[in-house]
């Protein structure tokens, strides 16, 4: 409980502070030019004098708080300094940006729409700022922001949106990075109009305001990472973005999301210290090119391991491989050990010695785990069906060479040092596979890719869903668990 001072120094300083909390709550705008006033003989030894001018400075501080507490636009609250920033006055001479179209919309809520231009800053790569500029219509005032898109060519906005619910209208932009490939993740950025300026807001949940693969934070290992397949747009004048439920596999340009998957539903709205908040989540199913609604059955598709390459070859015997058009043949020839022979594109006669016993060589290439386009041969034993061999051919197509399985995940078939059961085998598409038996009975599904450089001869196994079999020897009875 705070005290009354008993002292002139006391007083004094009560009242040097408040003064200083007066002071600070004055901005540059609300300063004007007075008249000089004469000097006034100061009196500070008078005690009531000092009391006087201290009960005044409260009522001051008194109206003040009782002004700000009041309910206003977002264009007349001053933002928190802690999550939005104002941006500085640069750029007016800049030119407009290449391949941009203006904005137009109601920015401050006059029902009259703004033309918003965008000028680029000047930078070799075009990698500059972007600065966004208009006339306000209700006051005939300049307004602008400053915003870093990524690149400045081609800056264009969504629709508008009026997240705050206050009648006037917020821009939206997005970051167009130009060297992040086609699914790099990018962002929405909203711009409100407050403190006469464009202010960028802030997302209270950034990682599910964003669009591309999204990766998951801590899922990266040495041969691949997980992530979102996440989106964003503006639908019915609302800010809307969607996240897959589950997190997908990737390694190099290999990406493992379904064309069919779940997908959460956020709309956003702006609170008044111009933060994005996200609503409660709802469900959308992506499917190509569009997504429709949810319903009690609605999943991700399975993993595309329910089929399997049965027809081989073994000694005598010779086939023109399907190997999506390469046009590559291999024949099997006796030796201790056997050998397969490849002709084709680039290989003429090349040999690998097959040190399984009873070999048996797959009439479908395993074409997703050669590094060009060269010969690629999926090797079983038939008196054996716990080994399994991919070979291919070298990126020089100088020989054939094995590919060494690397990582957690088993190659063929066998159980694992904590007793989980697993299946290697060759679907009908190509794509080589392994399954390990769940605690549930379901299994995990792994898809083997190329991993390392073209001449480390390494391929690693990614994560690819979950299935049920009714019997896993025969791949055709997998189905939803």
């Amino acid at each position: 409980m705070s005290t009354p001072p008993d002292t002139r120094a006391d007083l004094e300083d009560l009242l040097r502070s408040a003064l200083e909390a007066r002071a600070e709550l004055v901005r540059p705008e609300d300063l004007s030019l007075l008249a000089t006033a004469a000097p006034l003989r100061p009196r500070w030894q008078s005690p009531w004098v000092l009391l006087a001018t201290a009960a005044v400075v409260l009522l001051i501080l008194g109206v003040v708080f009782q002004g700000l507490a009041g309910q206003q636009r977002s264009d007349e609250i001053a933002p928190r300094p802690d999550q939005v920033e104002l941006p500085p006055n640069v750029g007016r001479t800049w030119e407009v940006s290449e391949e941009s179209s203006p904005a137009r919309l109601d920015l401050d809520g006059d029902g009259v729409e703004e033309r918003v231009e965008f000028l680029a800053e000047p930078t070799p790569d075009h990698d500059g700022r972007t600065r966004v500029q208009t006339t306000l219509s209700s006051t005939g005032e300049e307004t602008y922001g400053l915003v870093e898109l990524g690149s400045t060519i081609g800056v264009n906005a969504l629709g508008p949106i009026d997240a705050d619910a206050d009648g006037d209208q917020e821009l939206v932009l997005y970051t167009n990075a130009l060297d992040g490939g086609p699914n790099a993740p990018f962002e929405p950025v909203v711009l409100d109009l407050r403190e006469g300026l464009l202010v960028q807001a802030v997302s209270s949940s950034p990682e599910l305001l964003s669009g591309g693969d999204v990766p998951v934070p801590g899922s990266e290992t040495d041969h691949y990472d997980l992530f979102h397949a996440q989106s964003f747009l503006v639908e019915d004048g609302a800010l809307v973005s969607t996240r897959s439920r589950s997190a997908f596999a990737r390694s190099g340009m290999i990406q493992l999301a379904p064309e069919t998957y779940v997908m959460d539903r956020y709309e956003w709205s702006m609170d008044s210290d111009g933060v994005l908040v996200a609503g409660e989540p709802g469900c959308r199913v992506h499917v190509p090119e569009s997504s429709t609604a949810c319903t009690a059955d609605s999943r991700d598709d399975l993993p595309y391991v329910t089929s399997q390459s049965t027809d081989t070859i073994g000694v005598g015997e010779e086939v023109a491989l399907e190997d999506g058009g390469l046009g590559y043949r291999v024949r099997v020839e006796a030796g201790e050990p056997p050998s397969a022979v490849v002709d084709g594109p680039g290989a003429d006669g090349h040999v690998f010695g097959l040190d399984l016993p009873d070999p048996r060589v797959s009439t479908i290439s395993p074409t997703e785990l050669v590094s060009s386009d060269g010969a690629s041969l999926f090797v079983t034993s038939a008196s054996d069906p716990t080994l399994v061999q991919v070979v291919v051919e070298t990126a020089d197509q100088a020989g054939l060479v094995r590919l060494q399985p690397v990582g957690d995940i088993a190659f063929g078939t066998g159980t694992t040092d904590s007793g989980r059961a697993y299946r290697s085998w060759l679907t009908g598409a190509g794509v080589t596979v392994t399954v390990v038996e769940g605690a549930d009975g379901s299994w995990e599904a792994w898809r083997w890719v190329r991993v390392g450089s073209a001449e480390t001869f390494e391929m690693a196994a990614l994560p690819w869903g979950t299935i049920c079999f009714d019997d896993v020897e025969d791949p055709t009875t997998g189905q939803a668990c």
